[in-house]
């Protein structure tokens, strides 16, 4: 799968999936861009992944840490307390406005001119 991101341009081949609320409605969901966004990020172009989809990227080296944590918890059996604060109910409504906020606030103009900036 990653091969296929990696030599494959998904802005220049059609057999991509498309995202479906924007085929009907044209409004980006918190989703749209990542494909693009993976293929960025697999050819080091970092800032263009960003443009693409700056969540996706953001939430990367989160879910590398936590990750990372549970790893370290599990192999030298240590008591760290991380799923009390990420996999409670407040963390994960927390994590739904966040990608709800994104999804409307990306469809702004004040965001496509911050992206255009960059």
């Amino acid at each position: 799968m990653i091969c296929i991101y990696y030599f494959f341009d998904p802005t220049k081949y059609s057999f991509f999936l498309k995202c479906p609320l924007k085929t009907m409605t044209g409004y980006e969901c918190a989703g749209c861009g990542v494909q693009r966004a993976f293929h960025s990020l697999l050819h080091f172009r970092f800032l263009e992944a960003f443009k693409y989809n700056p969540l996706f990227v953001i939430s990367i080296p989160v879910l590398v840490f936590v990750l990372l944590i549970n790893f370290v918890k599990r192999y030298y059996n240590l008591k760290i307390k991380l799923d009390n604060y990420i996999f409670n109910k407040k963390s994960i409504i927390l994590i739904l406005i966040i990608v709800f906020v994104f999804s409307l606030l990306r469809n702004s103009d004040y965001y496509k001119a911050i992206i255009e900036y960059l």
